[in-house]
């Protein structure tokens, strides 16, 4: 089953009124958020960055909820709680871990991470294939070897993939639609600088 793709279970289903979380957290409403900008350009030498993890065991670790904050322009008195999802393990060997964040219950946003086995030179096709499954889907240029936002039911994502070694290293954030595709793509791009 080395040609098939299987993505995670639908994770629309871990998003439970994110509006309303996002709303109530201060990230949406009558003051306008705080507009994005993009990180500076690093000018350190690339030995100084983050080792990559050989082992993928935790999608929370990864990035953990005051990092979504910060990144989404919630206020200072915004609180979300991240909760590591059970792992999938897909019949094709990939595996899948996801971290959602909310607050009160509610789950407004999920990070998927997948280490996909011995799949390293299948970056086009596999962002082929999500690109075909989403609505309203566009590339996403300078994001990973390949990326590609997308908006399903209710929420917006954007999965993007790099090889490691002889695998293929997937990181997908998922929110509500009315978050802007910017605003996703921004904790995919610190993962990956991670995995």
């Amino acid at each position: 089953m080395r040609g098939t793709i299987l993505l995670p279970k639908r994770i629309g289903s871990y998003l439970v009124a994110g509006a309303t979380v996002l709303l109530a957290a201060g990230c949406a409403g009558e003051e306008p958020a705080p507009t994005w900008q993009a990180a500076p350009a690093a000018s350190a030498p690339a030995s100084k960055a983050p080792p990559r993890a050989a082992t993928i065991t935790s999608a929370c670790d990864l990035f953990p909820a005051n990092q979504v904050t910060e990144l989404l322009g919630g206020n200072g008195k915004t609180k979300l709680a991240a909760e590591e999802l059970p792992a999938e393990k897909q019949e094709n060997g990939n595996v899948w871990r996801h971290c959602a964040y909310g607050r009160d219950g509610k789950q407004a946003f999920v990070l998927s991470v997948a280490t996909m086995p011995d799949r390293s030179e299948t970056v086009d096709e596999t962002i082929d294939a999500v690109a075909g499954a989403g609505q309203e889907s566009q590339r996403i240029k300078g994001l990973g070897a390949g990326a590609v936002g997308y908006l399903e039911d209710t929420t917006r994502s954007v999965l993007a993939v790099v090889p490691y070694r002889k695998d293929l290293r997937v990181v997908q954030f998922t929110g509500p639609a009315l978050v802007p595709q910017d605003k996703i793509a921004d904790p995919v791009r610190r993962v990956l600088t991670r995995i």
